[in-house]
């Protein structure tokens, strides 16, 4: 069995991704496992990539142990550019591991990547074999649910699911007066003969003939409600978070398969769209602490830094509404259940494609002014095959209407296929630099003589990480991260006056400095908690110690001493 890296030449279903990682563990298992940590609904695996060397000399962490970064994608159904980025990034980190890359093959033989391409495997495959949209997966809806009124469908057989459109009196749209592709919202100046009824492409479901509405979604679950980080009954534009957290077979796997990698230190959830990342807090009553909030935020500025990409704290600058809070989203599970940074990466800029400049990207696409839209749309439309001109056609129901517009979901929700390997590398990028910010620890260990026979053997922990051993003060403060711990190891002519296991605090990251005692160079400082940490043992006798020790989410090893 062989292996191809994935160029990002085009968007790929799920039956792809299968295969991808199986070959791609069964050619190279110097540097990657593979797990099936859970099955979707339908029975298809959620599959867990494991990049890093595949042992060690026996006193470093092995594989499974060492400071990782976490990624994911396919959350959203329609979202193919995160599950392209997490593929695209795997493969060059690959190719320059096999191609001999040293800084990597060093860097990958003390860390790891934790990679989950596709959480919701059954709406991927399902969009990818000519489904209408699918937010999340395909649990059904209730029983006693009745649908009716207007299912989304590629009713005219062109492949692609577009709008359609009927002049009505009572209808909302007119004929943009400069573009005609374009349908801008009425007004009260318009002529009502020129109205129309806008809406996406398809049929209507159990329906009685006269009235126009839109049926709720068929697969409604939305994946990203569903996860326990402030879950709560969540319904908006048909959509909702599932009966209760962590319902969906899928959000279980994800979650189970973090909180069995704890020294994960840092986790990115690939999105579209925005061209952003956001980052904490996602509630006003966040149970993260300033300092935690301010880490996260100066952390995602660097990862961004030179790109067209922004960053938003999601309350209060990315929610649509501002008195309620985004609950159950799985980013911010990552950083309050479990006291790690995780963030949500918003790929591909549609807006900045079409050099439209926006202060708030979600106001835009919740308020889009109509001019602003249209020459959006026209930058799209320079490709013939992004927007299709109106033509006629016999719906089965209405009649005589028109078909075309834009074709949503590899313009907007997505880029253009021959845009797509730019984004992943934007997302390769923020990858590359998130891996560097891990907690990395290293430690010396002292030994002095103290008369008799006798030593003091101090074991000291240095950490050189951006982040803190224990991701954030929240992942010490409810004891989510491991410990930092030690423990001695006597040859049997030697003993020790102190425990030979003992415990020490959390170790700081230089990134704790960066958003406290070095924001200003004048009144430069330190950090209450340090980034060093001492253990000491006064160890009688002579012979062979080892110490073993872990640093949180920093990294773990065996120092060997002579007596």
């Amino acid at each position: 069995m062989s292996w191809t890296p994935y160029n990002a030449e085009n968007y790929v279903g799920f039956d792809y991704i299968e295969d991808f990682c199986r070959r791609l563990a069964d050619t190279h298992p110097e540097w990657v496992d593979l797990e099936v940590v859970g099955e979707s609904r339908q029975g298809r695996p959620v599959l867990l990539l494991t990049l890093s060397a595949e042992s060690t000399d026996g006193a470093g962490c092995e594989r499974g142990e060492r400071p990782a970064l976490w990624l994911d994608a396919g959350t959203h159904a329609s979202e193919w550019t995160g599950i392209s980025a997490v593929l695209f990034t795997i493969s060059r980190w690959i190719q320059r591991l096999i191609d001999g890359d040293e800084e990597l093959q060093t860097w990958f033989s003390n860390h790891e990547v934790v990679a989950m391409p596709c959480i919701s495997p059954d709406g991927v495959q399902a969009m990818h074999d000519g489904s209408s949209y699918i937010r999340s997966s395909l649990r059904p809806p209730p029983d006693e649910a009745v649908r009716s009124g207007l299912d989304p469908c590629d009713i005219d057989g062109d492949g692609a699911v577009r709008m359609m459109r009927w002049k009505h009196r009572a209808g909302s749209f007119v004929k943009d007066e400069k573009w005609e592709p374009f349908m801008r919202p009425r007004t009260l100046d318009d002529d009502p003969d020129d109205a129309y009824f806008l809406c996406t492409e398809g049929e209507f479901i159990n329906w009685d003939g006269v009235r126009w509405t839109r049926a709720p979604s068929e697969f409604g679950t939305d994946l990203n409600r569903n996860f326990p980080g402030q879950w709560e009954p969540f319904s908006s534009f048909g959509r909702h978070g599932g009966p209760f957290p962590l319902s969906e077979p899928e959000t279980r796997s994800v979650v189970d398969a973090f909180a069995d990698h704890p020294h994960v230190g840092c986790a990115l959830t690939m999105h579209t769209y925005t061209g952003c990342i956001l980052t904490q807090p996602y509630r006003k009553d966040t149970p993260l602490a300033k300092g935690d909030i301010e880490l996260m935020e100066q952390l995602a500025t660097d990862v961004v830094d030179g790109t067209e990409y922004r960053v938003f704290r999601v309350c209060p600058d990315f929610m649509y509404d501002k008195d309620k809070a985004i609950v159950g989203v799985w980013a911010d599970t990552i950083s309050t259940v479990f006291g790690v940074p995780g963030y949500t990466i918003e790929l591909w800029d549609p807006i900045g494609h079409a050099d439209i400049e926006v202060e708030s990207p979600l106001e835009f696409l919740m308020h889009p002014p109509p001019d602003k839209l249209c020459k959006m749309l026209q930058k799209f439309a320079e490709d013939p095959e992004n927007v299709a001109p109106w033509r006629s056609f016999d719906h089965p129901q209405l009649g005589s209407i028109e078909i075309g517009g834009i074709e949503y979901l590899r313009t907007i929700r997505n880029p253009p296929p021959q845009l797509l390997s730019e984004e992943c590398r934007k997302a390769m990028v923020f990858s590359d630099r998130a891996r560097r910010a891990l907690p990395e620890v290293h430690a010396d260990v002292e030994v002095k003589a103290l008369g008799d026979d006798t030593h003091r053997v101090r074991l000291i922990l240095n950490n050189e990480g951006f982040l803190p051993t224990s991701g954030l003060k929240r992942g010490a403060d409810i004891n989510s991260s491991p410990p930092v711990s030690a423990a001695l190891q006597l040859s049997e002519n030697l003993r020790s006056e102190e425990p030979l296991e003992q415990l020490a605090e959390h170790l700081d990251g230089w990134g704790n400095v960066r958003t406290g005692p070095a924001r200003n160079a004048v009144y430069a400082g330190l950090s209450a908690r340090g980034q060093r940490q001492v253990i000491d043992w006064t160890v009688r006798g002579s012979g062979t110690l080892s110490i073993s020790w872990q640093a949180g989410r920093g990294g773990c090893s065996t120092e060997t001493v002579e007596l």
